[in-house]
């Protein structure tokens, strides 16, 4: 409505002058109707609620540490640990086109674990995730951004990202993908919670670079308010990945690694769509183990 409250997206900058107030993750919150000091109370209380404040807070509190290695520092600040079994990625060939399929309980803390654990075998692998955390300085050079919430005036960002996505393949580097491009939620289909449909591009990329692709299975779900969120609207659900992040303090991320399926074993399956659900299977299976 014209004039009433606007909600803009979280946008992430980076550290100014130690003078100036550090600039944060979160919402911006105009109004032309609210008084200023109403406009920067309520700003306030949103950004602690949904966990904005919070992850910044962390952030600035992180060790001084390479660019490379800020999924492992930050999963260290909140005490998460990593339970990886299956497949030992250390027996993965270290060159040749890989790509991490991968589900996606969590959120935020998906991406940063399978950064970790992908790139101490692959250094140069490249994550594709959303667009908010693109700002981070020290995630720049690892991602790859698209709008999984596909807002058309983001086309052009999600056209370049899977651009980038198959030329970072051909190239025989590689990739970690969710294919579904948004949290698990409850599914009134399969009475569950689970992954949305996963994205039929993600099985053309592979076909037409001959990559590798490798099953993880992540174990466990979002909380209780956070399904309810995604059940009301995927965008609620993706305002509160960070206070879900947050939430995952002290706790063990358990994931389960399959065995690569190499071109061979998939190309005779016709149809992309065919392919991508094939692929989802071999990851849920692994849910099993």
């Amino acid at each position: 409505m014209v004039g009433g409250p606007q909600i803009e997206e979280c946008s992430v900058k980076t550290k100014i002058a130690s003078h100036q107030a550090p600039a944060l993750i979160g919402l911006k919150l105009k109004s032309k109707r609210l008084p200023l000091w109403l406009a920067k109370f309520l700003r306030s209380g949103l950004n602690r609620l949904l966990g904005y404040s919070g992850f910044n807070e962390l952030w600035y509190r992180l060790p001084e540490h390479e660019d490379d290695a800020f999924s492992k520092t930050l999963l260290d600040g909140l005490d998460i640990n990593l339970d990886v079994s299956g497949e030992p990625l250390s027996s993965y060939p270290l060159t040749g086109p890989h790509m991490f399929v991968a589900n996606h309980p969590h959120g935020l803390v998906d991406g940063f674990a399978l950064d970790h654990v992908t790139t101490s075998q692959r250094p140069e692998t490249q994550i594709m995730s959303t667009y908010v955390l693109g700002e981070i300085p020290q995630l720049r050079q690892t991602l790859i951004l698209v709008d999984p919430l596909k807002a058309k005036k983001r086309h052009a960002m999600n056209v370049r990202g899977w651009r980038q996505s198959y030329r970072l393949l051909a190239g025989g580097g590689a990739l970690v993908v969710f294919p579904a491009g948004a949290v698990s939620r409850f599914s009134w289909a399969r009475r569950q919670v689970a992954d949305p449909k996963w994205n039929p591009h993600i099985a053309a990329i592979a076909r037409r670079t001959g990559a590798t692709v490798v099953p993880i299975f992540i174990h466990g779900r979002g909380g209780f308010w956070f399904q309810i969120a995604g059940v009301i609207s995927g965008r609620l659900q993706t305002m509160t990945l960070f206070t879900e992040l947050l939430k995952m303090k002290g706790r063990t991320l358990r994931i389960t690694v399959g065995k690569p399926l190499v071109p061979e074993k998939w190309s005779h399956i016709l149809g992309d769509e065919r392919l991508v659900n094939h692929f989802r299977d071999q990851v849920e299976v692994l849910g099993q183990q």
